[in-house]
């Protein structure tokens, strides 16, 4: 045989694992660069959600809030109602009604209704609808997207409703995203997202905050317009709103008698 016929095919053999080398040794680097572009995005929206935080004068462990609201559809009129929310999860919307009022109630577990004191149902699958009411108030509070297992990107300006400065997307774990914007305050003026209302519908849930007042420190919005699906659903007034005390859990959201309330 030829020593070209060896040389070339040894040649090639050595060119090629300096070849496999060079793209190991810059598999790491390309892979660092891919982690290093991902990050200012990720810092962005984690420091939006802070200062957003801060504006409003600090974290928001829970608040209790008596409301009245001009409701648009499916049982058109005026509705007064209370609702309290405890981080992460904890829920209760009590409805005033010519006779006992409803109660809805979620531990972090479990939904349960009752008409005045008596529990008339319970519902513990993952898709009961008092659970997006939950996760709704948790997001629009904002302390929930800090947790782990909630991814938050900021939002370009073609994203970015009227009104709106900057925003952020924050996507859960089971595959439902919200966004939130805020104006130039950094105050949380937008927001939307899944929600179950049943039986007045489900779908995009859109909201519009205003009138902020003080509220023990914190500024809160006590104007908030919703529509549902593109609808227009009901426009709320908070009349009165106080935070949750200390001492709250989840068992205070199982028996109405047990529920937060304002002094």
């Amino acid at each position: 045989m030829p020593i070209g016929a060896t040389i070339a095919p040894m040649r090639g053999f050595r060119q090629g694992r300096r070849a496999g080398r060079r793209a190991a040794r810059r598999r790491p680097a390309l892979l660092l660069i891919g982690v290093l572009s991902i990050l200012p995005a990720a810092c962005q929206s984690r420091s939006l959600l802070e200062r957003a935080i801060r504006a409003r004068g600090g974290a928001l462990r829970g608040l209790v809030s008596s409301l009245e609201a001009q409701v648009h559809r499916g049982f058109p009129g005026t509705w007064e109602y209370e609702r309290a929310f405890v981080s992460p999860d904890l829920y209760a919307w009590k409805i005033v009604t010519t006779a006992a009022p409803l109660y809805h109630l979620y531990d972090g577990s479990t939904a349960r209704s009752f008409v005045g004191s008596a529990e008339v149902g319970s519902d513990t699958s993952p898709r009961a609808p008092l659970r997006s009411h939950a996760r709704w108030f948790a997001v629009v509070n904002l302390d929930r997207l800090a947790a782990p297992g909630v991814t938050v990107t900021p939002l370009t300006g073609d994203d970015l409703p009227p009104g709106v400065r900057e925003g952020l997307s924050a996507a859960f774990a089971d595959g439902a995203v919200y966004r939130l914007g805020f104006d130039a305050d950094t105050l949380l003026v937008w927001a939307q997202g899944p929600a179950d209302l049943s039986p007045l519908g489900s779908g995009e849930l859109t909201a519009r905050f205003s009138a902020y007042r003080p509220v023990d420190g914190l500024l809160l919005p006590f104007a908030v317009s919703y529509s549902l699906a593109g609808e227009p659903l009901a426009d709320e007034t908070v009349r009165t709103a106080c935070l949750v005390p200390a001492g709250i859990t989840p068992a205070s959201f199982r028996d109405v008698g047990q529920l937060p309330a304002c002094p």
